[in-house]
């Protein structure tokens, strides 16, 4: 059956033009095609369907690494690289438990295009807008599939421990801290709250985002209090009224750190030697209006319990265990999900 499936796949491909997979609907009826096949296959010959659909992906891997070997390890682009997104959608669509498969083909896509914002923008913006803002329509139905698919590549690297080298980083990144290239480099973490989407910044905190800052761009925290701190600034109104959706947002950033600080500016730090300050000391008036608890801001010391989540989750960040190793835990299950972060 291997060796039928690359024929076929082969000669199929043969005959397509090189943008046939340029347009999302295009790439659905290849999908549908397969999935044809996939269930014809296991009918007919009676093989399970994960063996099929595994067949399938391992040929589009295949026409793809070949089409790079003969342009000399340079990517064609066209469909000798959308196939991996057709790929990408039998994988979501029938579940593929195919570690090593799933690993291939998400390195195979950064190889290419040293990003996964394909995968990410979906969730982050939903369908519509990733159409004017990247130029391409998401392989996935609509905001909800995109995040389900976005959770299932998270699981699929974190499995696999996968982690790359990025132009803008000395250190390798997991997929979930891969910078968005078409969005300055941004982590995807970053962009997630300049749009203000809290149901996606909680999966990628569950999956151990990074809420730390680097040399050009602040903390994800220091995002969300310099937009809350701007309701503050304007003049002339009466009672400040947050958006809802930052308030949410600062909450799970919240479960994340121990206690909150904010950068100093450069060249105060140069001269005065202190590079940080007490969250209360910058933004008195957030904390004066309990957007951000006492344990938090550094008024008062963090709950223990609090303490104990953040370095449990260290650890099993560094072993590789977020999110699905925490059901593993023999503690009640209040307890799994305030490591989980699903609750304060």
């Amino acid at each position: 059956m291997e060796v039928l499936i690359d024929c076929y796949f082969d000669r199929l491909f043969a005959e397509m033009d090189r943008s046939c997979l340029a347009s999302r609907y295009k790439r659905r009826e290849m999908v549908s095609y397969f999935s044809d096949v996939i269930n014809s296959c296991s009918q007919a010959e009676n093989l399970d369907k994960q063996d099929v659909c595994e067949r399938i992906v391992m040929s589009a891997l295949r026409y793809h690494n070949i089409a790079m070997m003969q342009n000399g390890y340079v990517c064609m682009l066209g469909k000798f690289h959308n196939v991996l997104y057709v790929a990408a959608k039998l994988c979501y669509d029938w579940n593929l438990e195919n570690n090593e498969v799933v690993s291939r083909l998400l390195n195979d896509i950064f190889y290419c295009e040293k990003t996964f914002e394909r995968i990410m923008v979906g969730a982050i913006f939903g369908t519509r807008v990733t159409h004017f803002l990247s130029g391409w329509k998401s392989d996935f139905e609509d905001r909800e599939e995109n995040i389900r698919a976005l959770v299932y590549f998270l699981h699929h690297a974190t499995l696999g421990r996968l982690e790359y080298r990025c132009e803008s980083s000395a250190v390798k990144r997991r997929l979930i801290d891969v910078p968005m290239e078409s969005y300055g480099q941004a982590w995807p973490l970053r962009v997630a709250i300049q749009h203000g989407s809290p149901d996606i910044l909680l999966v990628m905190l569950r999956y151990g985002a990074s809420v730390e800052s680097d040399k050009i761009a602040p903390s994800p925290l220091e995002m969300l209090l310099t937009k809350l701190n701007e309701y503050d600034l304007q003049p002339g109104q009466g009672e400040v009224i947050y958006p809802e959706h930052l308030l949410v947002c600062l909450r799970l950033v919240l479960r994340t750190v121990t206690t909150a600080f904010v950068k100093t500016p450069s060249h105060i730090a140069e001269q005065s030697g202190v590079f940080s300050i007490s969250l209360y000391e910058q933004y008195p008036n957030l904390v004066e209006r309990n957007l951000v608890p006492p344990e938090r801001s550094g008024l008062s010391p963090p709950e223990l319990r609090h303490l104990c989540r953040c370095c449990i989750r260290e650890t099993m960040f560094a072993n590789w265990a977020l999110p699905h190793g925490i059901k593993a835990l023999q503690i009640p299950e209040s307890l799994k999900n305030y490591l989980d972060l699903l609750c304060d």
